[in-house]
Protein backbone atom coordinates (compact mmCIF):
# COMPACT_ATOMS: atom_id res chain seq x y z
CA UNK A 1 0.00 0.00 0.00
CA UNK A 2 2.75 2.76 1.05
CA UNK A 3 4.64 1.83 -2.26
CA UNK A 4 1.70 2.59 -4.17
CA UNK A 5 0.62 5.87 -2.06
CA UNK A 6 5.01 6.98 -2.83
CA UNK A 7 4.43 6.14 -7.01
CA UNK A 8 1.03 8.15 -6.42
CA UNK A 9 2.63 10.68 -4.81
CA UNK A 10 6.04 10.57 -7.20
CA UNK A 11 3.45 11.33 -10.43
CA UNK A 12 1.73 14.20 -8.76
CA UNK A 13 4.70 15.97 -7.73
CA UNK A 14 6.29 15.64 -11.49
CA UNK A 15 2.86 16.67 -13.02
CA UNK A 16 3.23 20.11 -11.13
CA UNK A 17 6.92 20.25 -12.17
CA UNK A 18 5.80 19.71 -15.33
CA UNK A 19 2.58 22.24 -15.70
CA UNK A 20 4.97 24.83 -17.05
CA UNK A 21 5.55 22.83 -20.28
CA UNK A 22 2.19 22.32 -20.97
CA UNK A 23 1.95 25.48 -22.36
CA UNK A 24 1.08 25.67 -26.02
CA UNK A 25 0.68 22.22 -26.39
CA UNK A 26 -2.83 20.86 -28.02
CA UNK A 27 -6.22 21.74 -26.52
CA UNK A 28 -7.43 18.44 -26.09
CA UNK A 29 -5.12 14.67 -24.93
CA UNK A 30 -2.71 12.87 -27.02
CA UNK A 31 -3.49 9.62 -25.62
CA UNK A 32 -6.63 7.97 -26.90
CA UNK A 33 -5.23 4.23 -26.19
CA UNK A 34 -2.44 2.84 -23.70
CA UNK A 35 -0.20 0.46 -23.96
CA UNK A 36 0.18 -2.17 -21.04
CA UNK A 37 2.78 -4.88 -22.20
CA UNK A 38 6.26 -4.45 -21.49
CA UNK A 39 8.50 -2.94 -24.25
CA UNK A 40 11.52 -0.98 -21.72
CA UNK A 41 14.19 -2.23 -24.18
CA UNK A 42 12.14 -0.38 -27.40
CA UNK A 43 12.21 2.65 -25.68
CA UNK A 44 14.38 5.25 -25.97
CA UNK A 45 12.66 8.60 -24.39
CA UNK A 46 9.74 9.07 -22.22
CA UNK A 47 8.04 12.25 -21.56
CA UNK A 48 5.52 12.59 -18.71
CA UNK A 49 2.13 14.81 -19.38
CA UNK A 50 -0.06 16.48 -16.38
CA UNK A 51 -2.96 16.36 -16.09
CA UNK A 52 -4.17 20.17 -17.27
CA UNK A 53 -7.20 21.93 -18.02
CA UNK A 54 -7.19 20.49 -21.70
CA UNK A 55 -6.40 16.95 -20.34
CA UNK A 56 -7.88 15.29 -17.10
CA UNK A 57 -5.07 12.31 -17.20
CA UNK A 58 -1.68 12.20 -16.56
CA UNK A 59 0.05 11.05 -20.18
CA UNK A 60 3.40 8.85 -20.38
CA UNK A 61 4.74 9.29 -23.93
CA UNK A 62 7.21 6.81 -25.20
CA UNK A 63 9.43 7.36 -28.67
CA UNK A 64 10.75 3.86 -29.84
CA UNK A 65 14.28 3.86 -30.67
CA UNK A 66 14.03 2.04 -34.16
CA UNK A 67 11.27 3.78 -35.87
CA UNK A 68 11.06 7.11 -33.51
CA UNK A 69 7.62 6.48 -33.33
CA UNK A 70 5.33 7.90 -30.68
CA UNK A 71 3.64 5.42 -28.18
CA UNK A 72 1.13 6.17 -25.42
CA UNK A 73 2.01 4.10 -22.16
CA UNK A 74 -0.50 3.00 -19.14
CA UNK A 75 0.32 5.26 -16.52
CA UNK A 76 -1.07 2.55 -14.22
CA UNK A 77 0.83 0.07 -15.69
CA UNK A 78 3.18 -1.36 -13.06
CA UNK A 79 6.06 -2.03 -15.62
CA UNK A 80 5.51 2.01 -16.41
CA UNK A 81 5.82 2.94 -12.56
CA UNK A 82 9.25 1.48 -12.24
CA UNK A 83 10.28 3.55 -15.77
CA UNK A 84 8.82 6.92 -13.78
CA UNK A 85 10.42 5.87 -10.22
CA UNK A 86 13.61 4.98 -12.28
CA UNK A 87 13.47 8.75 -14.10
CA UNK A 88 12.87 10.53 -11.01
CA UNK A 89 15.86 8.38 -9.28
CA UNK A 90 18.29 9.93 -12.13
CA UNK A 91 16.88 13.51 -11.65
CA UNK A 92 16.83 13.88 -8.09
CA UNK A 93 20.51 15.13 -6.52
Amino acid sequence: MNCKFFVVTIIVFVAILAVGEGLGVDQRCRCIETEKRRMGKLIEKVEIFPPNSHCKDTEVIATLKETNQEICLDPAAPWVMKVIEKILAIKSP
